[in-house]
């Protein structure tokens, strides 16, 4: 049986931030560089290595990252303003990309590409912040969601707000509560993915699908 959670303190929060650093200092520091280097989407060269670092650094398992890349700096006018804007919607403008006629969502890598952009607009989402909240709201509800909720980005962004709220986590930014979550959050099963699903993008990256760090 997996042991109860514990109440999200600030104390648990800043030792998490405190550990979190500490072990992974180097790709914290080489990400916030890049990005505060090219923050623009305009050049697809600036775009490809920010993408190319993510999907490496993050393990977001993109395989078309050229595809991705090109699909970023081609919609780049919209992005860019939504990024500034804070707006939940830069997160599908980056997910949804057809590939050979297929159409994807790469929503973890979305909402971490966004996140480097403006840490206090994106939370990040992956299978551990995931399967936290979703443990911690059978625990202890704190925000009437549903589990398909948190592939929604506007929705998930709502219950990172409620969890913030409900324990009182206001002096921390998104990005902090994230480092927390992605150390509390236990390790959930590896996704295995469909024979079915051929081609540069090799699986369908829903969130239920998508392997994440």
């Amino acid at each position: 049986m997996t042991a109860p959670l514990q109440t999200p303190t600030a104390e648990r929060i800043k030792a998490a931030c405190e550990k979190f650093d500490r072990d992974n200092e180097l790709t914290e520091q080489s990400l916030a560089e890049l990005f505060r280097q090219y923050p623009g989407n305009d050049d697809p060269r600036h775009v490809l290595l920010k993408v190319v670092a993510i999907n490496s650094l993050y393990h977001t398992s993109i395989f078309a990252v050229e595809t991705v890349a090109r699909h970023i700096q081609a919609n780049f006018k919209e992005i860019d303003s939504a990024l500034a804007a804070g707006s939940p919607e830069a997160v599908n403008l980056i997910a949804k990309v057809t590939i050979q006629g297929r159409k994807y969502n790469f929503f973890s890598f979305a909402t971490k590409y966004c996140s480097w952009h403006n840490p206090e607009a994106y939370p990040i989402y992956d299978a551990r912040v995931d399967h936290y909240l979703c443990v911690l709201q059978q625990q202890t509800p704190f925000s009437g969601f549903h589990h398909a909720d948190l592939w929604d980005y506007p929705k998930f962004r709502k219950v990172m707000i409620a969890f913030r709220d409900t324990y009182k986590l206001g002096e921390f930014a998104f990005k902090e509560i994230d480092k927390f979550l992605w150390l509390e959050g236990a390790p959930p099963p590896s996704a295995a993915p469909d024979p079915a699903h051929t081609g540069p993008g090799a699986f369908d990256f829903y969130p239920t699908e998508e392997l994440t760090s």
